[in-house]
């Protein structure tokens, strides 16, 4: 009762499941078991649920107070401890009451009864049960002692703000006060002067945590490519850099971004730095460097050095809370980020308060009491939207005077960082959300975290307050909404959750000692005693010892090994504490910890003690099968073992963790699921998702009766268990494999009320009976977000047929965002398909419908943005049923919404009408296309291209007719960037015709009949130009790419020399790229030259290169590297000396060129003596 007086406090909600547990039948009836030592026990938590009873009447006053007095906060630390102590006790017996329950019920014979309660008092001794119960009660009763000297006042009430009712997972609010700052950053990004001596211009950003660095940046990041008809930049990429200040991190975080892949084995900083300076060489990139803190100007220096082969022109933006940073690393004047004015901060205020609904609709003494609110917030955007948040549908204006009134607003941020506006919006949190929020302190700044991830690891705390007849993880959903309605996470564009970094502070405030993140930048003495909740996350293996201090804390409750960690040991040397941790609840210690080793039984002997575990995840183990003692860990509620490729089979004990809600199997060689997972009635998702060798389900699936989640998605099912429909609770299945028995009969579907998410029907070759289809009621399920249908095989069924059965599973309009239809075997398509009833349909796939003569009308969808289309061996034609469906308004523009249209193996299609579509008739259509694909389509006709497709950047034709490339000449495409063509392969000269001019790239690929360049017809925009493996090029005059900055010739075995190409006009190339052209004897002949301008030179693969021609390399003064690799013909360097620009000479597999370049001794070493790097094999990539 008193807990319901009193509920604001983060400690309320801990005590109410801690007393909840206590009064527990099952925990009074074991303890009332012990006879006269039960009695002592039963007293003792009798008593002590007094004293915290006491405690919890000041803990209000106390959580208000410890913001401005450390006294305060140091006696809520611990006093939390205390409480922490008294949860660990409780619950080891609550713990020992289950598993003597359960034994129990296992047993068939009364002597195996007996010989459990024998075995009970090795495992539970009561007497230092007594003991502890004594000792947490004398803590106690020190600190309930010094409540009065802190004049902790009792029965402050504190009441939560009204939770929204439907909180939802909204997007990225607008921006107010931001025009003027968007258009000044724009500005310099689009200006191409060098500042002084740096190619590179700096950027710097500055400003106060909150207000909007990271959101501006985003806001040009995302809007640059829209504000100029071309594309100012080759590349883009975001860094976030926090507080990481290594060289060797920030590289390879920057080359992973720039290049786009995640595999980078290189371990050396040099080797690296080399690797990214080659890959920027000649590009115009943008790069943005969020948040930094740590870096100084000697760590910038040696950071920057790969961006000097950048392209003029390129950018940093640097957003940072330090203007010495900023002063030291920028080199332009910082743009010092201002608070926005009183009326913008009312207006985003007014956005997050009152759901867009305008203020006057609500009562007047709000927006009285709202303005004089904001102004406290000092123009401090996340202090607005936070205290938004806090208020949105709240009417009570004594609520807001509340807020208003705080004394918070006068604590001087200065003194723990905490700004007073985000601690109201704390403060005012229901008990059971700041507990969750605080445990969020565990992730590191800047980590995404991954929504269902994180509500599994709040109900192995015991976070979630349970709710009658709602499941837990139900509860925890409206838990994240609500902390993102309140502005606490961020959702991030893929779902995961994010927090700001000002709200990370908050957290760690709250949580205290309890929880940590170690990473590399530990001083060691963070750790206490007190600390419950531990992460690690560390890129070296120097870590371990850190790693090692950590787990010597017996009373951690959570270990988590986030992504990053690195180590060549086995992963057990790592925690040889392990099995003293008796009270850890979460253990995950993913595959990239353990590489090298796999997991060794004595480790899982290690895990097996752990009795209070309830998250296990060993995902990527090379584990054959789990271990019977892992089946031992009775309150398991969630087992990760995604990618264990060995894993073969489970233990029949796996039905002993009876409160495993959560089994994840994906992508493991499971071959057998065996038939005791179905005792596991607690069970609410079981994946199996990419499990190929998995043939059958258990028969009696349908006994997990609470099921919500099954994905079978990729498996190798041939049908479904029997009865599976009467898993009642079953939201997601993932996949349906329709087969000729009844348990796989399409009509099945029907069964499944709640089904939603994903979904993919298989093998619908298989229907019978077409009505069976239409009992399948996909018309019904709302939640359905994603649908694909497929038939598979070759079958000969009847295309009428298969007409019936896709008219009839026509899913509902609501909510479907993706279509995928595959191997459909029908002639055309059912009038569903393309309405514009599905106005949420963003994507459609259809592939291998190779009976099919017509496409259905997709142009009518309002929100497609991806039409994939490939397999049509019968469409001869495209006309205007592909954009219109006969009955829609014509006026209506079609595809009004597609970003990206691919066409492939069309191998028929001949004609693309565009009737009534064209510009004069109706402004165009496809209007808003960016990238247009056409591969292995032999037969059509270029003339039938659309003339006029405004937004399109990026064009790709691959094994196709060479009428498509001339027909570019009348297309207008101001926007085009991009041009791939490969495999052409009756394309004899290119251009064919005059190229729209804003075309910056171009590829050409396996063009075995392509013989010439043409002088005329090149994009006077041109910067590069790729061309590889056409065997019989043999030159061509490029003398008009006067804008070319990069070059490469890969592969062209007839080309002999460049003469004739006109390479002294091109005076922008920068790059110039020669690879694998076998009968390439020189570069140019005496009286041709190079491009002055060229700063990179990279020649590979040269077998009869002979010379480098003294007189084309006299005059680059700007050259600055240069690359000679297997070209064992090459007898000498140029004859006079390499330019002083020269900073890298890399010369490798070139047998009579080495010699030559020896220290000292070397004949052509006085050239090159002045280089300061030089590299002749790949060691010394590591030794320099």
């Amino acid at each position: 009762m008193a807990l319901e007086l009193v509920a604001g406090a983060f400690l309320s909600a801990s005590l109410e499941l801690l007393f909840s547990k206590m009064d527990s039948r099952e925990v009074v009836d074991f303890i009332r078991g012990k006879k006269i030592r039960g009695k002592k026990i039963e007293e003792g938590l009798r008593k002590l649920k007094t004293m915290l009873l006491t405690a919890n009447q000041v803990l209000n006053d106390a959580e208000r107070k410890q913001i401005t007095d450390g006294a305060v906060r140091e006696w809520l630390q611990e006093l939390k401890d205390a409480i922490y102590n008294a949860e660990d006790l409780v619950s080891e017996i609550n713990n020992e009451a289950l598993r003597s329950k359960l034994e129990a019920n296992q047993s068939r014979r009364r002597k195996m009864l007996f010989k459990v309660r024998h075995f009970l008092p090795s495992r539970f001794d009561v007497k230092k049960v007594e003991e502890r119960i004594a000792n947490i009660i004398s803590t106690l009763q020190f600190i309930l002692e010094q409540k009065d000297g802190l004049r902790l006042i009792e029965g402050v009430e504190t009441r939560p703000f009204r939770r929204i009712s439907e909180a939802t997972l909204v997007k990225e609010s607008d921006i107010y006060g931001r025009d003027a700052d968007k258009e000044a950053i724009m500005k310099l990004l689009l200006s191409d002067h060098q500042i002084g001596g740096d190619k590179i211009c700096v950027i710097p950003i500055v400003g106060m945590g909150g207000i909007g660095k990271t959101t501006l940046a985003q806001l040009v990041y995302k809007d640059i490519d829209n504000k100029v008809m071309e594309k100012p930049f080759d590349g883009k990429a975001w860094i976030t850099v926090s507080d990481e200040s290594d060289v060797f991190t920030l590289t390879k975080m920057i080359y992973q971004a720039v290049t786009g892949s995640d595999n980078c084995s290189t371990t050396e900083t040099f080797q690296l730095q080399h690797k990214l300076e080659q890959f920027l060489d000649g590009k115009k990139i943008l790069l943005v460097l969020d948040d930094i803190w740590n870096v100084n100007y000697q760590t910038w220096c040696a950071l920057k050095i790969p961006f000097d082969s950048a392209a003029n022109g390129s950018k940093i933006i640097m957003t940072t809370r330090n203007e010495n940073i900023a002063s030291k690393i920028g080199n332009v004047p910082k743009h010092e980020l201002q608070t926005i004015s009183d009326e913008d901060s009312w207006q985003l205020f007014s956005k997050h308060a009152f759901s867009s609904v305008e203020p006057t609709a609500y009562p007047d003494l709000l927006e009285v009491i709202g303005r004089k609110i904001i102004k406290k917030c000092k123009g401090l955007p996340l202090a607005v939207k936070s205290l938004g948040g806090l208020l949105h549908s709240e009417l009570d204006p004594k609520a807001w005077e509340n807020i208003l009134e705080s004394d918070i607003w006068e604590l001087p941020q200065q003194e723990n960082n905490i700004l007073p506006a985000l601690w109201l919006s704390y403060y005012y949190l229901p008990p059971c959300l700041k507990r969750c929020f605080a445990y969020c302190s565990i992730f590191p700044k800047d980590y995404t975290i991954e929504k269902g991830k994180l509500i599994r690891l709040w109900m192995a705390e015991d976070l979630l307050q349970p709710q009658r007849n709602k499941p837990l993880e139900e509860v925890g959903n409206e838990y994240v909404k609500d902390l993102v309605s309140r502005s606490f996470f961020h959702v991030s564009s893929f779902g995961g959750l994010t927090m700001h970094d000002l709200l990370n502070d908050l957290a760690q405030f709250v949580s205290g000692e309890s929880c940590l993140t170690l990473d590399d930048n530990y001083s060691g003495d963070l750790m206490t005693k007190k600390t419950r909740h531990l992460s690690l996350l560390m890129y070296h293996s120097c870590a371990i010892k850190k790693l090692r201090a950590g787990c010597e804390n017996k009373v951690l409750r959570t270990l988590i090994l986030l992504d990053a960690v690195l180590f060549k040991e086995p992963v057990e040397k790592f925690f040889p504490q392990l099995q003293s941790m008796q009270y850890l609840r979460v253990l995950s210690i993913p595959r990239n910890l353990h590489t090298c080793n796999p997991l060794s039984t004595k480790l899982f002997g290690s895990i097996g003690s752990l009795t209070l575990l309830r998250y296990l995840d060993l995902s990527g183990s090379d584990i054959t099968k789990v271990p019977d003692i892992i089946c031992s860990l009775y309150s398991l509620q969630t087992l990760i073992m995604q990618f264990c490729r060995e894993l073969t089979r489970l233990p029949d004990t796996i039905d002993n963790l009876k409160y495993l809600r959560y089994l994840d199997l994906s992508c493991s060689a499971i071959k057998r699921i065996p038939d005791t997972v179905c005792n596991l009635h607690d069970l609410r998702t079981l994946k199996l998702n990419g499990c190929r060798q998995l043939t059958l389900l258990p028969s009696n699936i349908t006994m997990l009766s609470n099921l919500q989640h099954l994905d079978i998605v990729g498996t190798s099912l041939r049908g479904m268990a029997p009865q599976l429909s009467n898993l009642k609770s079953l939201e997601s299945l993932g996949q349906f494999v329709v087969g000729k028995n009844i348990e796989s009969n399409i009509k099945e579907l029907g069964k499944f009320q709640n089904l939603g998410g994903k979904l993919c029907i298989t093998n619908l070759e298989n229907v019978v009976n077409v009505e069976d289809v239409s009992e399948a009621n996909l018309k019904d399920k709302k939640l359905i977000r994603q649908l694909i249908l497929e038939w598979k095989g070759d079958s000969t069924e009847d295309s009428h047929e298969a007409w019936k059965v896709l008219e009839r599973l026509q899913p509902h309009t609501a909510n479907l965002e993706y279509l995928e239809i595959r191997k459909y075997k029908g002639r055309s398509f059912p009038g569903w398909i393309g309405h514009p009833s599905f106005s949420c349909i963003t994507s459609v796939t259809l592939s291998n419908c190779k009976n099919c003569c017509w496409l259905p009308p997709l142009g009518q969808l309002p929100s497609l943005e991806w039409l994939w289309i490939t397999g049509f061996d019968m469409v001869e034609r495209i006309g205007n049923e592909f954009f219109y469906d006969g009955f829609s308004s014509v006026d209506s523009k079609p595809f009004k919404s597609l970003c990206s249209l691919s066409f492939s193996n069309m191998p028929r299609w001949k004609e693309w009408l565009l009737m009534g579509c064209s510009k004069e008739s109706c402004g165009g259509v496809f209007l808003n296309l960016k990238d247009l694909w056409f591969s292995d389509c032999p037969e059509l006709n270029g003339a039938c291209i659309p003339d006029y497709l405004p937004s399109l950047t990026r064009l790709s034709i691959f094994r196709s007719s060479d009428d498509l490339v001339g027909s570019l000449s009348r297309c207008e495409c101001p926007s085009l960037d991009e041009l791939s063509l490969e495999n052409c392969l009756t394309m004899k000269s290119f251009p064919q015709g005059r190229l729209p001019s804003h075309i910056k790239s171009i590829r050409i690929y396996e063009c075995s009949e392509l013989v010439s360049l043409s002088e005329e017809g090149w994009p006077c925009h041109l910067n590069s130009l790729h061309i590889s493996c056409c065997e019989k090029v043999l030159g061509g005059n490029l003398r008009r790419l006067v804008s070319l900055t990069c070059l490469w010739l890969l592969f062209l075995p007839n080309l002999k020399s460049l003469d004739g190409m006109g390479f002294g006009h091109l005076v922008s190339l920068r790059e110039l790229y020669i690879s694998s052209c076998d009968h390439l004897q020189c570069l140019v002949e005496e009286d041709e030259g190079l491009p002055t301008s060229l700063t990179s030179i990279k020649l590979s693969n040269l077998p009869n290169l002979k010379s480098l021609n003294a007189n084309a390399f006299r005059n680059l003064t700007s050259l600055q590297n240069l690359r000679i690799t297997q070209c064992e013909k090459l007898l000498c360097l140029p004859e006079e000396r390499l330019p002083q620009s020269f900073s890298v000479l890399d010369i490798r597999d070139c047998n009579l060129l080495i010699p030559r370049c020896q220290k000292e001794t070397g004949e052509d070493w006085p050239k090159i003596a002045h280089v300061p790097r030089i590299i002749y094999k790949l060691e010394d990539l590591e030794d320099i």
